[in-house]
């Protein structure tokens, strides 16, 4: 049922403005279907660098409005000489066009946005998926310089969505009145999706997500642990510079390896429920791997499964605050080979483990839990 929205606190149109495609980015796919849902006029304002399939692109599967930037660029910190071009593009479109609310993810996004939302007096929320100045490790002085400009951007959006407690630490404090955590929290779908286990008998560990080298996944090192592990098997799914090495894998290792490439959101579900242990690795080194737990423990607390986590990061953190998984350096082979031996060989213990993840999802991280906060913050923005 849709939610009764009162006339006086309906906002017509939604601008979602992104410089990545918005279709790849299943968090704010999520919060899209949740204001649609709630009766709110949905557009997208993207970027498409030109670095996806063509059969992937489509960002308006659901009758969207889009406005999308065709240039070539990099991920990372390679982009920032093109940024004036997007800046240009989105400011100009955000002047030219009518809208009610923007929501500019991170802030390659919040600076166009913040500054047509000043010129044209509307409402804007800065969402932090991740913080620029903490991808990769900064002379801190430049860190410093960044930090106080994004906290200038902050002060100036009209409420500031994180992805995660923690980057209120990360960020020295939030400078706004309005500051909602939203996890990036799966929606429960574990009674309506089936399955999809491994072959019988072989004790299967999942990781899906970006394959980014500069994220220091130590997935090469999860691989050197298993190879000595009977019955093992690691399978891996998602897109990033990692690919051709985790091809190689697979030739030097049939047995060890599966790559499947991009694969549907359901069928992630299906293979994360029939898994027996799910990698929730995150980058231990720069404070954007640190201070964002991602979705994969969520997943895995939604799927009843233990999770790896990355000691060190907010991830381990949730994952000891509930009891629902094992915490390991990732540059440790011997430490990653006997965590995931301890958890082969003691089923009772997987069981009590998935079992006190899904209990977290459902007292604190479900999904529904989330959307609601979004819209008590669209409403308290309509109303004010």
């Amino acid at each position: 049922m849709k939610p009764d929205l009162n006339k006086r606190d309906m906002v017509k149109k939604i601008v979602l403005i992104k410089t990545n495609l918005v279709s790849r980015d299943s968090r704010v796919l999520k919060e899209r279907d949740t204001l649609k849902d709630a009766g709110y006029t949905i557009k997208h304002l993207c970027w498409n660098r030109g670095r996806y399939p063509q059969a992937e692109q489509s960002a308006c599967e659901a009758g969207d409005e889009e406005e999308c930037m065709r240039l070539r660029a990099p991920l990372g910190i390679r982009v920032v000489p093109l940024l004036p071009i997007w800046w240009l593009f989105a400011l100009f479109h955000l002047l030219l066009e009518e809208w009610d609310i923007a929501q500019a993810i991170n802030l390659d996004s919040a600076i166009p946005a913040v500054i047509a939302g000043r010129i044209k007096g509307k409402n804007v929320i800065y969402e932090i998926e991740d913080a620029y100045e903490d991808g990769v490790n900064l002379p801190r002085i430049l860190r410093y310089v960044l930090v106080k400009i994004d906290r200038f951007f902050m002060r100036l959006s009209d409420a500031v969505i994180i992805v995660d407690e923690s980057q209120i630490d990360e960020f020295g404090g939030i400078p706004s009145s309005r500051v909602v955590p939203i996890y990036d929290s799966p929606p429960d779908v574990s009674g309506e999706v089936q399955p999809i286990s491994s072959d019988s008998g072989i004790f299967t560990l999942l990781y899906d997500g970006t394959l980014a080298r500069e994220r220091h996944l130590g997935l090469e090192n999860v691989w050197e642990a298993i190879k000595q592990i009977k019955d093992t098997k690691l399978i891996i799914t998602g897109f990033g510079n990692l690919v051709p090495e985790i091809q190689k894998w697979c030739l030097e290792t049939p047995d060890k390896v599966t790559f499947l490439g991009w694969v549907s959101s359901g069928e992630i579900v299906g293979r994360s429920l029939g898994a027996d242990l799910l990698l929730a690795l995150r980058d231990a080194v720069s404070l954007n791997g640190r201070c964002n737990c991602g979705s994969k423990i969520l997943k895995a607390m939604m799927c009843g499964k233990p999770s790896l986590v990355t000691r060190g990061t907010s991830s381990a953190d949730k994952v000891a605050e509930a009891n629902c998984g094992l915490a390991v350096d990732i540059s440790n082979v011997q430490e990653i080979r006997q965590a995931i031996i301890r958890l082969k060989e003691d089923p009772e213990l997987r069981r009590e483990l998935g079992a006190n993840g899904r209990r977290a999802y459902e007292r604190s991280y479900n999904w529904d839990i989330m959307k609601q906060r979004l819209l008590d913050l669209y409403r308290e923005l309509s109303a004010g």
